[in-house]
């Protein structure tokens, strides 16, 4: 784990989310007094005066692709930009955190960057995004301090920024990448899981600062030994996180990650996917690209429905733009009603004026794939063995906001204090900053894989023959599994397994490889005793890059990589067994998947207007 040499004078957490980006900042003597005294910025529109606590996660570059615009300001501009006509000369994107995940769920190999797509279809990189997302969110809080005038050295501020559970190292590792592009260097930077973190911050949540209706819950969930599962429900992705509270107030990880990408834009995902459905998808295209303020402002309109729909509505009424009307009635030669009373949604949708009327059972069915994904989890989880005595259930994050969400959860599981706590979806950056100062509360985690590297050991009887090798003249069985963590493990954070590596250069004609590094490839198992890196469940995760000790490889190598992985971010440090020296640069690639398991979402999708930017993407 990252960290600078003495303790930080302030920490400053930043949270790039789906729907919003944020970020929250402590000094060192506000901690001490107070560890959830943090200062949250907050952001507005141009006009009017409405004020959030997240910026929307929008950004806007010129023709050049020169930052232009980021939040309101980059949603106001787009908006001037779309009337005038003139999109083609800009790049507008806005919830671009779930493409990172997308990418590599897919396969797609991130380590150097990928394209993603703007709203009108164009490609832009997608690490200017981020860093691009970073570096805005940095200068603002430098013009923050510098406006309260507080001086602080630079070298004493620590980055965190947070990242869900579920991501992967390679998502973990652009991440890191795109900050040091930001201009945060490594050694003050460090990152976070957005569970974890919301926990960090409950924990040391004052009781003033908790919805009266929950006090007694909040009392005896965070007493030490006690176990609760922390559910955070964002709008791209869900992460779930068993913990246990330890007597010194440092959290154990009690079960590997669990989640996955059914997080509120899922709902909207359904949404959208009924007005294919009533409307043809070549309308929906037509909409959207015609007419794309009307496009946005609909989707806006079912956003706040989303979250401030209650379960004893008999109807649910949402904008409707007229442009849209008239599109469908010019394409279909029908009225809205013609239309709906031939689909499957006959009487349950209607409209009057610029208002679209949807049955309670409809628009609960949206939510359906999402919510049951969420029991569904929440319950193997607590099945496992370490999770027995879990007494509550924390939600946090945008769309823990929903009511419908917080009765599934607690219908579903009785027996359990279910509970939000006092602005939940703060929390995360709260607890992010109290992470900065104390990056040992948590205490440990658990293995998501079997890891280990590829070896070459003496050939023996009863192993596979086409793995048979000749190696130094002796007879030798390669791609052999060595475990250095096994699967479903607790492993304490700082903890390293020491792999030996080796390798000789005796051969004239390979001398000139001497001064170049040695790769050493770690793979992963979703099986506890993998014997073989070839077998199924196996595959490369990542490859350790080690420069040579003073510049040139002995012609016999010997030594060790200490390996890390209880942290947010895999470590891998070289071990000089002869020399005592420490190669601390050891550069970890991690590579694409080699199968693509498309998600459920993946699965049953037909057609997503938002993922679609031309005529011909139609399905």
């Amino acid at each position: 784990m990252a960290h600078i040499g003495s303790a930080p004078q302030c920490v400053v957490a930043i949270d790039i989310g789906s729907d919003g980006c944020g970020y929250a900042f402590s000094m060192d003597y506000q901690f001490k007094t107070n560890p959830c005294d943090v200062h949250v910025p907050r952001w507005s529109p141009n006009t009017g005066s409405m004020t959030s606590l997240k910026a929307p996660s929008a950004i806007l570059f010129d023709s050049d692709k020169n930052f232009s615009a980021f939040g309101y300001d980059a949603e106001d501009r787009m908006d001037e930009i779309l009337n005038s006509g003139d999109q083609n000369n800009w790049y507008y994107v806005e919830r671009f955190k779930m493409a990172l995940y997308t990418a590599v769920e897919e396969g797609e190999d991130v380590r150097m960057d990928f394209l993603i797509k703007e709203k009108g279809g164009k490609e832009i990189s997608a690490k200017l995004l981020f860093s691009s997302c970073i570096k805005y969110l940095k200068e603002h809080f430098r013009k923050t301090i510098d406006d309260r005038q507080i001086g602080i050295q630079e070298d004493k501020i620590k980055w965190v920024i947070t990242v869900p559970a579920i991501w992967t190292d390679s998502c973990k590792q652009f991440m890191r990448e795109s900050a040091t592009e930001a201009g945060i260097h490594g050694n003050q930077f460090t990152l976070v899981f957005e569970p974890e973190a919301a926990s960090v911050c409950a924990r040391f949540l004052r009781v003033d600062k908790t919805e009266n209706k929950h006090h007694s819950i909040i009392l005896k969930t965070f007493q030490p030994g006690t176990k609760i599962l922390v559910v955070d429900a964002g709008g791209g992705t869900v992460d779930i996180s068993a913990q246990e509270i330890l007597p010194d107030d440092c959290l154990n990880i009690i079960h590997k990650v669990r989640g996955g990408d059914y997080g509120g834009n899922s709902v909207n995902m359904a949404y959208r996917s009924m007005l294919v459905r009533l409307f043809s998808g070549p309308c929906i295209i037509a909409f959207k690209k015609n007419h794309p303020i009307d496009y946005m402002d609909m989707m806006r309109s079912f956003e706040e429905k989303k979250k401030t729909f209650k379960p004893n509505d008999t109807k649910v009424c949402s904008r409707i733009a007229a442009t849209l009307l008239e599109i469908s009635e010019e394409n279909c030669q029908s009225s809205f009603e013609d239309i709906a009373s031939n689909s499957q949604y006959a009487r349950g949708v209607h409209v009057k004026r610029d208002k679209l009327f949807i049955d309670v059972k409809i628009f609960l069915e949206f939510f359906k794939h999402s919510l049951s994904k969420l029991v569904k989890d929440i319950n193997e989880v607590l099945q496992h063995k370490r999770c027995h005595g879990v007494r509550a259930i924390m939600l946090v994050g945008g769309f823990a906001d929903c009511e419908l969400l917080f009765n599934a959860v607690k219908q579903a599981f009785p027996d359990k204090d279910v509970f939000v706590p006092h602005e939940g979806s703060l929390s995360v950056l709260t607890g992010a900053v109290i992470y900065g100062h104390i990056p040992k509360i948590v205490s440990s985690r658990v293995c998501n894989f079997t890891y280990g590297i590829s070896i070459l050991v003496p050939f023996q009887r009863g192993m596979p023959q086409e793995k048979k090798v000749i190696h130094d003249g002796k007879l030798c069985c390669e791609d052999v599994f060595r475990i250095a963590y096994k699967i479903d493990t607790v492993v304490n954070v700082g903890h390293t397994e020491r792999i030996p590596v080796s390798t000789t250069f005796f051969d004239p004609e390979i001398q000139h490889l001497r001064k170049q590094p040695l790769s050493v490839s770690v793979y992963i198992s979703d099986k506890s005793d993998p014997k073989y890196v070839t077998d199924q469940g196996c595959r490369k995760h990542c490859v350790f890059q080690v420069p040579p000790v003073e510049g040139e490889w002995p012609k016999e190598v010997y030594g060790y990589i200490d390996f890390e992985i209880a942290g947010t971010e895999m470590i891998g440090t070289y071990v000089d067994p002869y020399t005592g020296d420490i190669v601390t640069s050891v550069k970890i690639e991690f590579l694409p998947k080699t199968e693509n398991n498309p998600s459920d979402d993946q699965r049953r999708r037909i057609y997503d207007p938002e993922m679609s930017n031309s005529d011909n993407e139609i399905q």
